[in-house]
């Protein structure tokens, strides 16, 4: 073979394997181009088109979820959104954190447009999901106790952030929301006395967040006025007067006790 037939062929192998490479790089590409560039119907294109031509391609999951940002962040179309999330569901029933991710972005999702009922499916789904972790179980017991909370069930929200409180789980943070929204749950039921020890159970929490004890302190403000205890109120307002996130409305309370001392 001469030189020249072997410089033919070696141009011509070059060529073929250029033409050889993924169409689903360039798709992506594209997508991705069109993203950044805020193109968002381009880039939905070309996403849709991957799904549909690349059933085991390796990007499959990453597509997804920008389907999903474009649909729901981009767009606000929550309904499509919890569509194409079920559409997930179905296709990653076999890998559990993936699956388990799939369920808690579409149970924030129906808390975000207060589809309430829904919302407590979906945590119930992820409480018996396998291979639960303990990080995931605190998410879902406090994501479904505030859901029974905003449907009016406060026996079942109370339950639910019960079980919040008692997870082991080393994050003190999480756990003293927890305990102050089963306080809230407790006054909705009128059940002042267990709210007020749950509320000072929070209180002797070192390092509570400022906004969160000025909230606690304030709830529990209102516990004891309720049970006709003026002093004790007033002295928890005057402790949330620089931390409470509206000042007036503590100025406000507090002026009215006064009146009535």
């Amino acid at each position: 073979m001469n030189r020249s037939v072997l410089l033919l062929l070696v141009m011509v192998t070059i060529l073929v394997s250029g033409c050889m490479q993924p169409e689903t790089e360039d798709e992506l590409s594209r997508a991705r181009k069109a993203f950044i560039n805020k193109e968002y119907t381009e880039a939905e294109r070309f996403y849709q088109r991957y799904l549909r031509d690349y059933d085991n391609g390796t990007e499959r999951w990453n597509v997804w979820n920008r389907l999903v940002e474009i649909t729901g962040t981009v767009r606000g179309n929550k309904d499509r959104a919890i569509e194409l999330l079920d559409a997930m569901l179905l296709e990653f029933s076999g890998e559990p954190a993936r699956y388990k991710q799939i369920l808690i972005s579409k149970g924030n999702i129906f808390g975000e447009v207060g589809r309430w009922g829904e919302a407590t499916t979906v945590w119930s789904q992820l409480l018996s999901a396998p291979e639960v972790t303990t990080e995931e179980e605190a998410k879902a017991y406090a994501s479904l106790g505030k859901a029974y909370l905003m449907r009016g069930d406060y026996e079942l929200a109370v339950d639910a952030f019960k079980d919040c409180r008692e997870l082991e789980l080393d994050n003190s943070e999480h756990q003293t929301l927890c305990i102050y929204e089963l306080a809230q749950a407790y006054v909705y039921l009128g059940n002042f006395f267990e709210a007020e020890q749950s509320l000072n159970n929070l209180l002797q929490y070192k390092g509570v967040e400022t906004t969160l004890m000025a909230r606690a302190k304030l709830l529990l403000a209102d516990i004891y006025e309720q049970q006709e205890k003026p002093l004790k109120a007033i002295t928890l307002l005057e402790e949330i007067r620089n931390t409470y996130p509206n000042p007036r409305v503590v100025e406000f309370r507090l002026k009215n006790l006064q009146k009535e001392m």
